[in-house]
């Protein structure tokens, strides 16, 4: 009988100089008050607070074992929700360092996170292309929406209207109405990746970007049918803005 060879185990014990990581976005938070100096960074499995004056690491959110993905502070600025690559979403104080609330229910990395104007309500995008929309103060989760084909890359609450218009790499825009939980209209204007869009105008625009490196605008007005539930909406005035001017217009 042989001899069973033995090889060592080589595990990660620390990281030296780490500033960030790529996999995850950076935002600015609110800290003693203070907007504009403080940036929260992905590292590896931990959140870094920087101190943009002072070039100095202030304080650390620990993580547990996955990557951050995905990073937004909350409205009144005491919050962070933190996504990781596993799907799951932890929801820190700034003001202690401690990750209170944990919400799982995604299946992939999450994507894209996004508070409503108050901060009660989570929306929460992943890799598995499905929306969840999350009740913080409750710490529970409210409802899941499908309909994307691919990873969502953003998702916006409306002020004025229970909607919520979500974008994906599968193309194409979505809109949800919240209170029947499903997609009332599809935007399917573009014809690569969808990464990024704000509602402008008084929530009367919608700019979309993708990758074909290309912005488009989009008129927004509501119809109200009394045979059809819920609101609806129609887009118009298609614009294409690239870099020739003026903008050529399609309908």
């Amino acid at each position: 009988m042989g001899l069973t060879k033995q090889y060592l185990r080589y595990v990660a014990s620390a990281v030296f100089g780490l500033i960030g990581s790529q996999k995850g976005n950076i935002v600015f938070v609110t800290l003693r008050g203070e907007k504009g100096r403080y940036v929260a960074v992905p590292a590896c499995e931990h959140v870094f607070i920087w101190d943009l004056r002072k070039g100095e690491k202030i304080l650390i959110l620990q993580g547990l074992k996955q990557e951050v993905t995905c990073l937004c502070p909350s409205p009144d600025g005491l919050h962070l929700a933190v996504g990781y690559e596993d799907g799951s979403i932890r929801i820190f104080s700034l003001l202690s360092g401690e990750g209170n609330v944990t919400f799982n229910g995604h299946k992939a990395a999450i994507t894209s996170l996004k508070y409503d104007q108050l901060g009660g309500r989570l929306a929460s995008g992943s890799k598995d292309t499905d929306i969840i929309v999350w009740d913080v103060i409750n710490e529970s989760g409210l409802y899941r929406l499908k309909g994307h084909k691919d990873a969502i890359t953003q998702a916006l609450f409306l002020r004025e209207k229970n909607l919520l218009v979500s974008s994906g790499k599968d193309t194409v825009v979505k809109w949800w109405d919240l209170d029947t939980q499903h997609c009332f209209k599809t935007m399917v204007g573009h014809r690569t990746e969808v990464w990024g869009l704000v509602l402008v105008s008084e929530e009367k625009r919608l700019i979309t970007g993708a990758s074909d490196s290309e912005l488009r605008a989009w008129d927004i007005a509501y119809l109200q049918e009394p045979n059809i539930p819920g609101p609806l909406v129609s887009m118009d005035g298609l614009e294409n803005i690239n870099d020739s001017f003026p903008p050529n217009k399609s309908l």
